[in-house]
């Protein structure tokens, strides 16, 4: 009896071939159907940090990780009714009232400012940190500046204190490629003005983004 090896090999190997095809199929299935579903979601930026982080066994710390310690942070300083931090689709989202950091009108850091810039560029520093981007913006409310100001108008002078944040975190050894520096002016308020109700402190801000 004659026994053809090569055809059986030939047909073992089309079989595993038939599989693998079956197994990719099933595999980019799944990724669609996992993109469709992401695409019409609302997306909640802790649970997606936390299956990106298991996916990836990325070493980053996670951003709910990092709220917590900016927040411990700005309790250490005794400065809640200052500063505000929230955890957004965008990233995580640093608020310093403007009292905190500057005079009226001006983009000179006060040194009471110091102190919880150097804190936080500490943290920004850890090792599982420091990957991480920074986008710095500078708000004001919608009163236009005075005719005597250092500054043309409010664009200016909210690009100005974005800057003037970025080089104080500079020169406590950030990363100068971490860092977008942006002026809103009164573009993005946190509560709207009226020509009734302008100049609200709310407003008056830099923000700190971290992605």
């Amino acid at each position: 009896m004659q026994i053809k090896i090569p055809q059986l090999l030939e047909s073992n190997k089309t079989d595993e071939q038939s599989w693998l095809l079956s197994y990719s199929d099933m595999v980019t299935l799944l990724l669609a159907f996992f993109v469709l579903f992401f695409a019409i979601s609302q997306v909640d930026p802790v649970k997606y940090e936390m299956i990106m982080q298991y996916f990836s066994r990325n070493e980053t710390m996670p951003l709910h990780v990092l709220e917590q310690k900016f927040k411990e942070l700005v309790k250490a300083h005794s400065l809640e009714q200052s500063v505000d931090v929230d955890l957004t689709p965008e990233g995580l989202l640093v608020n310093f009232h403007d009292n905190i950091l500057f005079d009226s009108g001006r983009a000179e850091l006060k040194s009471r400012a110091f102190p919880i810039l150097g804190e936080l560029s500490k943290i920004l520093n850890s090792s599982d940190v420091q990957e991480r981007r920074i986008q710095v913006e500078g708000h004001t409310d919608s009163v236009p500046l005075t005719k005597n100001s250092d500054y043309p108008s409010n664009w200016e002078l909210s690009t100005a204190r974005a800057s003037s944040v970025i080089r104080h975190l500079l020169s406590n050894n950030v990363d100068s490629k971490r860092f977008v520096a942006v002026g809103y002016a009164d573009t993005h308020l946190k509560e709207d003005e009226t020509p009734g109700k302008r100049g609200l402190s709310v407003n008056r801000r830099v923000s700190l983004l971290v992605k």
